[in-house]
């Protein structure tokens, strides 16, 4: 049974919105660092809910607002060195589209955010009317350089279809990168020319799609002083028409520190390796927050501590959300088994739970009657077909917004608590600072009892491996961490986190990582070829520090908004690269973990040698491009292999949104020879969303069967919406005049495909029943891809 049938915590719009926050926010808290800690990254990522407390931004613009005033405390509009009226010019100047756009207002400084920061930033809010509709939306202009930070025009379709950019682009990639890197001087004048650095450091970059939206995405980062920098970083979208969509500018508004260094790099190096061993663990090869059914695992050696950036000048380890010095050499990851006593979590037996009796198991965790209650039962984000009970409390008052409220996960089938997370409000007060009432070792018990009564078999599961104390303007909050083990090995990122209070109340609890029947039989074949001995000189060998410039800050922790910060730093690298990385089990090599999500995967893969001089070559390697094929294990793409249906299924839900693994729809049994871990599960359910299968009446897709013809032409008659009209062709002169016209059953399904250019008719002979190829069915999606743009309706919008 999977670990009581659960999959990763929340329902799925919220776990989707919470997973892209996190993952933001992680790269830049995690930049410098390597190691175990990575185990344990839900502690670290979301530096919004640092504290346990996860801050609410509302983005209510009012009408009426003075465009003169100013957002946030401690600002004044007399220090910015642009003019609101400059920054409106510079925003129209640079975006023709804005023509005719409304300004609503202008104001100084971030509005509707608490806590408030001290941005200097003109924040110019528009509305797009276009007949009974309206889009509202900002832009941000840096107050003292005139810099673009941030625009993205919205796509208001079917309004707007007629200038969407689709396959094939008028633009390529490399003249849509001309015209970026001509742009980012006007948008961004304060980037001193030759500083600039092509990057892919940018986590959710447009995923290019051949049945959708042209959009090519560049980022960069920018060096200052001649040195590296986390803070001064560009990324924009450039469409298939030649515009730029998006903008953002990542840019540091106080004085960086001298750029030079009393500590060497020698030193630095000296200084990390101090001491430094190596923990075998087991490690998923995909990302952290990718809820694909189809994870694959390996077991490698990953740093016994937390590997932290060092001050270039004091040399001490500087912690990356605080921007504070720690005292100390690191120390290796410690862990404490938990012994079971007391309330131990039971799973639910019976039926699917009732609101009533989720909220039952809660008790000593829901707040009172003070709060009103509200319960709703959702799918999970992702392909588990699991429901959860999402239960919210909200304490009202006479103001526009709630003062504060609270919401909790629960599996309805098991009863297990998921998450639980208080929520501070707008017009919510920092409260007073007050002495703790409890120690950390009684919060520790506290968050044990907890883990023990509401996470299956967490005595023999989790560890207790990190506990901080938190002292912040506001409170005392106590954070620990609870690695997963299986038999006996950590499992990356999988964790059990609690935040608690000075006074003993509990903030928040997220247990939102799992493994499936599938992944345990995984873990089970895996064995270790690499003693921990040469894991440990290899990692050694390749653990080197860059000097570069890091940052911390500009988001709020515990109702206290942290001031960014900037510090001259060296930051562990292994093998060159920052990312997190760890040492195979096997081949000894040193590799990179996918802790967090990269879009456009194989941009540049090139085309397997069994297709290079194939007659389709050239659509072969469009769909090799948009990630609808890849190269199978042996690395050749087999473009004569007869397709089954379900491979067909697979591709066309590839052409529409690629990176099927952060697909938002919730895979729900369809047919009973798809079960939820099946490699399509995701496109069929992609398929039945958009309609494509209305036409199939059995309980079975038997996605085995042989693609003909025939299938292909219904199906794309179906993805078209042009199934009446395919009735009406059914007695279509062309398809009547096929030499085989008899073996058609759906002769106006083929008669359009033959009327559309979508497929060939050769010698007068459709053959119905011929197998389908993947070298064919590459040339029929790229026709399509061809076709989308004059169509009613995108097949990336039915």
């Amino acid at each position: 049974m999977d670990e009581q049938q659960h999959a990763a915590g929340m329902p799925k719009k919220q776990a989707k919105e919470r997973s892209l926050r996190n993952a933001s926010v992680a790269k830049k808290v995690l930049a410098g660092t390597l190691g175990l800690s990575l185990l344990q990254v839900p502690l670290l990522v979301s530096a919004d809910t640092v504290s346990g407390t996860t801050v609410v931004k509302e983005s209510v613009v009012s009408a009426s607002q003075d465009s003169g005033s100013a957002a946030s405390k401690g600002l004044n509009p007399a220090d910015a060195k642009i003019t609101k009226a400059q920054a409106e010019s510079r925003v129209r100047d640079l975006f023709p589209v804005l023509k005719d756009a409304k300004l609503g207002g202008v104001t100084y400084g971030e509005q509707n955010v608490y806590p408030t920061n001290t941005k200097k930033v003109w924040v110019l809010n528009w509305t797009i009317q276009k007949g009974n509709s309206s889009m509202g939306f900002s832009t941000e202009v840096d107050a003292i350089t005139g810099d673009i930070l941030s625009y993205s025009y919205p796509y208001m379709y079917p309004l707007d279809d007629s200038n969407t950019a689709y396959y094939p682009p008028a633009v390529s990639e490399q003249e849509a990168q001309k015209i970026a890197e001509a742009f980012i001087p006007k948008a961004a004048p304060s980037i001193k020319a030759g500083t600039m650095k092509p990057s892919n450091q940018y986590l959710y970059s447009s995923s290019k799609a051949l049945f959708g939206p042209v959009q090519y995405s560049f980022s960069y980062t920018v060096d200052v002083n001649g040195i590296p920098t986390d803070n001064e970083s560009v990324s924009l979208d450039v469409d298939g028409n030649g515009n730029i969509v998006r903008f953002n500018r990542n840019t540091y508004q106080g004085d960086y520190p001298a750029a030079k260094a009393t500590i060497s790099k020698e030193d630095a190096e000296k200084r990390l390796e101090q001491g430094l061993s190596v923990t075998l663990a087991y490690i998923p090869s995909t990302s952290l927050y990718d809820t694909s059914a189809n994870r694959e695992w390996k077991l490698g050696y990953v740093p016994d501590r937390t590997l932290e950036p060092v001050d270039a000048n004091s040399g001490k380890r500087i912690d990356t959300i605080f921007g504070k010095d720690l005292e100390g050499a690191s120390q290796a990851v410690s862990y404490t088994a938990l012994k079971a006593s007391g309330k131990v979590f039971s799973p639910n037996k019976g039926g699917q739970l009732t609101a009533d009796e989720a909220l039952q198991r809660l008790q000593g965790i829901a707040p009172g009657s003070d709060y009103q209650f509200q319960s709703n039962l959702s799918d999970y984000w992702g392909p588990s077909g699991k429901q959860v009970w999402s239960l919210n409390w909200n304490k009202r008052t006479a103001g526009i917004f709630g003062d504060d409220s609270k919401n909790a996960s629960v599996d309805a089938d098991t009863g297990q608590l998921l998450s639980y997370h208080e929520f501070q409000y707008l017009n919510a007060e920092p409260a007073k600072t007050a002495a703790p009432s409890v120690t950390e070792v009684q919060a520790q018990a506290k968050a044990i009892e907890l883990v023990l009564a509401h996470y299956p078999n967490a005595a023999e599961a989790l560890k207790l491996s990190d506990a901080k104390t938190l002292n912040t303007a506001s409170k005392t909050v106590y954070q620990f961490v609870f690695q997963r083990f299986y038999k006996d090995l950590p499992v990356n990122g999988m964790t059990v986190n609690v935040s608690i209070d000075g006074s003993g109340k509990l903030l928040s609890y997220n247990a939102d990582t799992y493994l499936s029947d599938k992944d345990i039989k995984a873990l089970d074949t895996l064995t270790a070829k690499v003693d921990a001995k040469d894991a440990q000189q290899r990692l050694l060998d390749d653990l080197s520090v860059e000097l570069r410039y890091i940052s911390s800050g500009g988001y709020p922790v515990d109702n206290t908004y942290v001031e960014p910060t900037v510090r001259l730093a060296y930051v562990p690298t292994l093998n060159g690269d920052r990312n997190v990385g760890y040492i195979d089990g096997v081949t000894g090599k040193t590799e990179a973990s996918n802790l967090l999500p990269v879009s456009n995967k194989d941009k540049g893969a090139a085309l397997p040698s069994d297709a290079a001089n194939h007659a389709a070559s050239k659509d072969l390697a469009t769909l090799l491009e948009y990630r609808v094929l890849s190269p199978g294990e042996d690395g050749l793409l087999h473009p004569d292999a007869e397709l089954t249906l379900g491979d067909w299924i697979q591709m066309m839900a590839k052409g529409v949104y690629p990176d099927q693994g952060y697909y938002g729809g919730q895979y729900q049994p369809i047919f009973t020879d798809v079960p939820a871990d099946s490699p399509i599960a995701q496109a069929v359910q992609l398929f039945s969303d958009k309609g494509w299968l209305r036409d199939v009446k059995s309980p079975e897709l038997h996605p085995e069967q042989k693609l003909t013809r025939e299938a292909v032409a219904t199906s794309l008659t179906t993805a078209l919406h042009y199934n009446r009209l395919s009735k009406f062709f059914q007695q279509d002169a062309q398809a009547l005049a096929l030499s085989d016209a008899n073996a058609i059953q759906d002769k106006g399904a083929v008669a359009l495909v033959l009327k559309l250019g979508l497929m060939d008719a050769a010698g007068g002979k459709f053959d119905p029943a011929k197998p389908v190829t993947k070298a064919e069915a590459a040339t029929i999606m790229v026709r399509l891809a061809h076709l989308q743009g004059k169509v009613d309706t995108p097949l990336n919008q039915r």
